[in-house]
């Protein structure tokens, strides 16, 4: 059986791969929506009053020889390949080296590699292979907004920070976070990071203010928003310490209120301003912290992903990954 003869044309690594700022490939597609071109449909979404569904693209235009032509992974009439990485089932081509995989769980196209992440069935997300029966579940937790931007989370191309409560938040935005002096989710109210630090400075300060005596019979009942668990303690106004954990992530539930004697209780307000002062300092620095943490796993994995490539050992970074990177969508 004979081929049919393909145009004749310059070496497929000969050809510098144009592209947009999101991918570099050899194709744009004519969108189903609006009929109009684009290279992908990030651009699209930046220009029009619309969304485009990539996966609904049934024509592309080679950029090489201009062909108009059904979607597939070679161009008909030049031959030339449209991405390195071709998925024909999200419609996706890109020439650089990501370390692209298809996840059926998910329905889409992620970054950072099939061996170093996991698809879990009841969180119906990816996550890193070190969370693999070491993560708390929580039903379908990706395909929700991000608590802080409200953008879609499931199909984001920004890496997410998991916390214990499991509610998935943008990395960017918990740093943001810690940065304006929230530590608690938005979701559930449940710490973000160990505030052991913090909390012992606090019961320093409640050491440091004793209570007047008409106080000193009042108990309040609160709730934990950390070990979830009720307690009965003495009230104090620097702040309400759970008798089981020691946190002071806590709130009112029930009981009688603090006595009303007209007399105010006093509390530095200088002291007061250092709380406050101290609080800011250690977010911001768990902020920091994490921002580096993140910045040294992106640089070890390009490293890894250029010997990989350059056909030189590398050694795995799958125990240097932190446990709150998820793989991103394509």
């Amino acid at each position: 059986m004979s081929l049919t003869p393909r145009a004749e044309g310059p070496p497929e690594e000969a050809i510098k791969s144009p592209g947009c700022a999101h991918y570099k490939r050899k194709s744009k597609f004519v969108t189903p929506c609006c009929n109009k071109v684009y290279t992908c449909r990030f651009c699209h979404d930046e220009r029009e009053d619309h969304t485009m569904n990539r996966k609904e693209v049934s024509e592309l235009i080679c950029t090489l020889c201009d062909t108009r032509q059904p979607v597939q992974a070679e161009c008909q009439n030049c031959g030339i390949r449209f991405g390195k990485y071709t998925c024909l089932e999200c419609n996706l081509f890109d020439d650089e080296d990501k370390n692209q995989y298809h996840c059926n769980g998910c329905g889409i196209c992620r970054i950072g590699g099939a061996d170093k992440f996991f698809h879990c069935k009841k969180c119906n997300m990816c996550l890193p292979v070190q969370l693999q029966n070491r993560h708390k579940c929580v039903e379908n937790v990706s395909r929700a907004n991000c608590p802080v931007c409200l953008e879609d989370i499931h199909t984001s191309r920004t890496p997410c920070h998991i916390p214990n409560c499991g509610h998935l938040i943008h990395r960017v935005c918990f740093e943001q976070l810690l940065q304006a002096g929230h530590y608690a989710c938005p979701v559930c109210q449940t710490s973000l990071m160990d505030m052991t630090q913090l909390w012992k400075y606090l019961d320093n300060e409640v050491a440091r203010t004793p209570m007047p005596a008409e106080y000193s019979i009042c108990k309040v009942d609160i709730l934990c928003k950390d070990c979830h668990k009720e307690s009965t303690i003495k009230f104090h106004v620097v702040g309400l310490k759970c008798s089981f954990c020691g946190s002071y992530n806590t709130c009112r539930s029930e009981g009688p209120s603090p006595p009303v004697t007209g007399r105010k209780i006093s509390y530095n307000i200088s002291r007061a301003t250092q709380v406050k002062q101290f609080f800011a300092k250690i977010l911001g620095q768990a902020a920091q912290t994490n921002q580096n943490l993140h910045q040294e796993n992106e640089e070890e994995a390009t490293s890894a992903s250029q010997n990989i490539n350059e056909g030189q050992s590398s050694s795995s970074t799958d125990e240097n990954q932190s446990e709150t990177q998820r793989s991103s969508q394509q």
